[in-house]
């Protein structure tokens, strides 16, 4: 079996925190990685962000294809559609020399490409959303910057031959916002790589081995992006201060010093300013190399993710597979994976003092985190690896 991965905007093999390369490029990856280890010869197609190879492999059934399309360098996924005809016509002179049985794309620019590429090739077309439209439009509260992105969206729903949605809500979504027959649409949870995300030791001592003072430590790690809600954690700080009495630290890892992102990292840091909580929050970079990032996930007490909308969070589940107390947003996919009050807390990221108190519970009750980490433990290495994930995935393109 022969399948094509489209993601346009998303490099795989990016850097993880560099604009645009996120969870969605994770996924791809890991999925595409596992796909290979099961037999499946995978292509994946992505935009040529400048200086990288054309041709990479990530195994010896998978490489990254990056294709040349409008001007060099960086464009922002909301600037991409005048480029995506280009991307087509240069995928297309791909599929006039390989037989690809599955088009598998992703977002809404992948399935831009992907319509066209099926209607040319006739290959099954399965389409995975990564986030919807309508969802975002709800959580901004302004629908019209939205209004083209939905209805793009409805008709990548019409013309796909299976949907992925990688949580029930998520599918639910689908069927009732987009007018999507159930049938249509199939839930393969997001995976984790349990071999790489696992816990990595005590946490006083990697707290001294990376450099971290020995205090409670509340973790977030996400790209610089305001829909990040990295504004909403920093905001619940002086509620944390009030509900638990000892010092903490809370580490936030964003950003890659790029010059478009001045003004995001300009926003958080005058508002830890006029917040005055200064001495409790740390801004570092995306972690280099990525080898340390689950010593990060490993040290901290808890972990946070804060958006106000998450159609998944594949970070929750890495900091899960590192035995790390969660908080995240009741808002989307991670109130599939977590039960309330069970395996970790689930809140309404806009809300200051419910988010800060939660946390300050995790920071006072010892026994708490580890009755939340022993369940969300076990919880991702039954249900959440990546190697269940892609048997899953490859019956669903056996089956079309």
């Amino acid at each position: 079996m022969r399948v094509a991965m489209i993601t346009p905007h998303g490099d795989p093999l990016g850097k993880l925190g560099e604009p645009d390369t996120g969870g969605q490029c994770v996924y791809v990856k890991e999925l595409s990685k596992h796909l290979g280890k099961l037999g499946v010869k995978v292509d994946i197609f992505t935009r040529q962000r400048g200086g990288r190879k054309e041709v990479e492999h990530i195994n010896e059934n998978v490489r990254v294809i990056r294709i040349e399309c409008g001007p060099e360098g960086f464009i922002p996924k909301e600037k991409l559609m005048p480029y995506l005809p280009e991307f087509t016509d240069r995928v297309s002179e791909y599929f006039e020399r390989e037989a690809y049985d599955v088009i598998h794309t992703h977002y809404w620019d992948g399935g831009f490409v992907g319509m066209e590429l099926k209607k040319r090739h006739g290959a099954k077309m399965v389409h995975t959303s990564h986030s919807l439209g309508i969802l975002k439009a709800k959580a901004l509260g302004d629908f019209e910057p939205y209004k083209e992105r939905i209805e793009l969206e409805k008709k990548i729903y019409e013309t796909s031959d299976a949907i992925v949605a990688t949580t029930e809500i998520e599918k639910n979504d689908i069927a009732t916002l987009y007018e999507i027959p159930r049938e249509k649409i199939h839930v393969i949870p997001i995976g984790v790589d349990t071999t790489f995300y696992r816990p990595m030791g005590e946490k006083g001592e990697l707290k001294r081995e990376l450099g971290l003072p020995d205090v409670p430590l509340v973790f977030a790690l996400a790209r610089l992006d305001p829909r990040k809600g990295l504004d909403l954690l920093i905001k619940s700080v002086p509620y944390i201060r009030e509900y638990y009495s000892g010092d903490f630290l809370v580490l936030i890892s964003t950003g890659t010093g790029a010059k478009e992102e001045e003004k995001e990292m300009n926003k958080l840091l005058s508002l830890i300013e006029s917040l005055r909580v200064k001495e409790h929050i740390k801004i570092i970079p995306a972690i280099e190399p990525r080898e340390l990032v689950p010593k990060y996930y490993s040290a901290a007490d808890v972990f946070v993710l804060s958006s106000p909308y998450e159609p998944f969070g594949i970070v929750m589940l890495e900091a899960m597979a590192c035995k790390t107390a969660i908080v995240a947003t009741k808002f989307g996919g991670p109130a599939e994976v977590l039960q309330d009050g069970y395996d970790g807390f689930l809140i309404d990221p806009r809300d200051s003092r419910e988010m800060g108190k939660k946390i300050a519970f995790l920071l006072e009750d010892k026994e708490l985190r580890r009755v939340f980490v022993d369940r969300a433990y076990k919880k991702v290495m039954e249900k959440y690896s990546w190697k269940v994930v892609a048997k899953e995935m490859r019956s669903l393109y056996q089956k079309l």
